[in-house]
């Protein structure tokens, strides 16, 4: 069981640690020259019940709090110290409202230093404590007057943290393992050693895991876990873990990084927070406060924009978005002290609710509303409400990162949710049949705007979805094959649908189908054949473009147009050319017959439909040779066009 203390400064934490384990906490000649302890101290001892208590002695002034906050983080016991001369003071109060925020509600209070005052006085700060207790997590939590000097009351207060130990229910070790990094130095013989509380999973000697949010991979060399040797660390466990890493220092590293088992770690600068203002603020927490942000070990800065109102009153709860200065790692269900702009006091907390929310909208009635439903959830239920409002899905890795999961665990979780995935999204059964709908009218409502178009790219298509949209190939492959969807050539239509011309543009195609299937490889150019029908060349374009796109025409080049036979016997020629290699302008010149500067523009348009590919003077064919060209036949060489 990891245990922490608590308190305003010199109120005894630090000796009370060495009245319970015989160890001395201060380790800086600073706190030993001051006798004031500065930074975290650990202690560690093996109880009377087989099991294993660890202290986190934490700073008590006002200046080391950011000291205090990062050893609390995931603690499973609290030791809150009180001294009878002095009573609650100032630290007291912000070190009870801290554990309170955090959630922590297994605990005990040590009245420390009976041995200067009469039974009255401890009589008369009992009463005072429970008080103060009576409003928050550790309202339950047994006082224990004792003295570290004559050792009164320690033995009772020992005997009640043992017990305690055993009653800790072991915690699951699901998720990716995380540790939350509060220390860094170098060991003689060894390297690299971090220390900190592991808040999921597990790691092993061996395995490589992830320093964030620098995104570097290291390895485990070694374990000690509650200062034992181990060969694994795990959820709840206070442990150091030498590391081992390309260019890794000690300079590299900084309390406040995380290690994680997570490959696909995405640190965050915006997450949506279900937020406390503490009963102690003398005025409600207004919308852009600038405040310090304390989350396990991590201390950076940033703002409070609130999300239903301009400001929340002092007692009360709401939904804020906390903008970062500084992108930091952070899951579902973390928790969050913020402290004011000078770091003066604590002024509020609370439990994340979404680690990665929105630059725009995050103000929005849905997005409101996702966020009230998925207060205070986590696993499956938290997954299960993020599906609910990702109209486009969302990506597994998103779902890893947001709720600290494994892959593996994500798919179980949507195994028993009415889902599908596409490729790499998962999205809900309802969300892809409203897609599906969307898609498909806009189909219908093309297809009504432009009777004359054979149908749509698939580039086309993907507009009448939104632009985050990332699985639109997926879908339109499902369409397809499902039949709703029928792919043409390079474009997409629906079933059932057939181009339809004018009357105007059917009776020109009538006079130019002729023209341009008399010599098709060598169409005439749009100013001589809107010559030789004696029609406008812009309106000669406007109605062969119609004819292009209704299948009937197709225009490689700006200024000709080909019947789809001659595109496919021009295809066809480039086998002929290359003769089983790459091949040159001139050598598709000789067996195509058609003129140097055409040869040069259709290759160029075959380069960018992906048939061929230049390779300086030569090209390659990119597709697979036809069983049986057109051009198999002994063609004659023509001249020049």
């Amino acid at each position: 069981m990891i245990i922490a203390t608590a308190g305003h400064v010199d109120h005894g934490k630090t000796l009370l640690v060495h009245s319970l384990t015989g160890i001395e906490t201060d380790r800086l000649e600073e706190e030993k020259d001051r006798g004031l302890t500065i930074d975290l101290g650990f202690a560690y001892i093996d109880d009377e019940l087989g099991g294993r208590l660890g202290f986190i002695d934490v700073p008590g002034h006002i200046k080391f709090i950011s000291n205090m906050l990062a050893g609390v983080g995931a603690i499973d016991y609290a030791l809150l110290v009180i001294a009878a001369d002095d009573g609650p003071m100032p630290q007291t109060l912000e070190h009870l409202a801290i554990l309170d925020q955090l959630g922590i509600t297994r605990g005990a209070v040590a009245l420390t230093k009976i041995d200067r005052v009469d039974p009255t006085r401890v009589a008369a700060v009992q009463t005072q404590i429970t008080d103060i207790l009576s409003q928050t997590s550790l309202a339950n939590a047994t006082i224990f007057p004792l003295s570290s000097i004559t050792g009164e009351g320690i033995d009772d207060l020992k005997t009640t943290l043992c017990l305690s130990a055993s009653e800790i229910d072991s915690k699951a070790v699901n998720g990716h393992f995380r540790l939350a990094i509060d220390r860094c130095f170098t060991v003689k013989g060894s390297g690299l050693v971090v220390t900190g509380s592991v808040f999921s999973g597990e790691v092993r000697i061996g395995d490589e895991i992830y320093l964030v949010p620098q995104a570097e991979a290291v390895r485990v060399r070694g374990i000690h876990a509650q200062n034992q040797p181990a060969t694994r660390a795990r959820i709840g466990d206070r442990c150091a873990i030498n590391l081992a890493g390309h260019n890794l220092d000690r300079e590299s590293i900084s309390r406040g990084n995380w290690l994680t088992s997570n490959p696909h770690h995405e640190p965050s600068t915006r997450f949506d927070l279900q937020l406390k203002v503490l009963a102690s603020e003398n005025k409600p927490l207004r919308h852009w406060t600038p405040v310090h942000v304390h989350t396990a070990a991590n201390h950076v800065t940033g703002r409070i924009a609130t999300l239903q109102a301009p400001t929340i009153a002092p007692n009360k709860t709401g939904l804020v978005q906390v903008v970062l200065h500084e992108a930091i790692n952070l899951c579902i269900g973390d928790r969050v002290i913020l402290r004011d702009q000078g770091a003066r006091r604590t002024i509020a907390g609370g439990v994340i609710v979404s680690p990665y929310s929105p630059k725009r909208g995050r103000g929005k009635p849905t997005r409101i509303e996702y966020l009230q439903k998925s207060i205070n959830l986590g696993g499956q239920r938290a997954l299960e409400v993020m599906l609910d409002y990702a109209a486009l899905g969302l990506g597994i890795k998103e779902c890893v990162n947001a709720l600290n999961m494994k892959q593996s665990e994500v798919r179980a979780c949507v195994g028993k949710l009415a889902v599908e995935f596409l490729g790499e999204t998962i999205i809900t059964t309802q969300h892809l049949e409203e897609l599906q709908e969307k898609l498909l009218a806009r189909f219908d409502e093309w297809h009504k705007d432009n009777p004359q178009a054979k149908g749509l790219s698939l580039n086309q298509a993907a507009k009448f979805l939104p632009s985050r949209c990332s699985f639109i190939d997926v879908l339109i492959e499902r369409l397809v094959s499902e039949e709703k969807l029928v792919k043409a050539g390079n474009t997409l239509q629906r079933p059932g649908f057939s181009s339809q011309l004018s009357e105007k543009v059917l009776a020109l195609w009538k006079k130019v189908e002729p023209v341009l299937s008399n010599n098709q490889t060598k169409p005439p150019v749009m100013h001589d054949l809107a010559k030789k029908l004696s029609i406008p060349p812009r309106d000669l374009e406007k109605s062969l473009n119609e004819c292009v796109q209704s299948g009937l025409l197709v225009r490689p080049v700006k200024n000709r147009y080909f019947v789809p036979a001659a595109m496919q016997e021009l295809r066809m020629l480039l086998f002929d050319a290359a003769a089983g290699a790459d091949f040159t302008v001139k050598q598709y010149r000789d067996v195509s017959g058609i003129g140097r500067n055409l040869c040069i523009e259709i290759l160029e348009y075959f380069d960018r439909q992906r048939i061929t590919q230049r390779l300086g003077d030569r090209r390659k064919i990119l597709i697979d040779p036809p069983h049986q060209s057109p051009s198999s036949k002994k063609r004659p060489v023509h001249g020049s066009n």
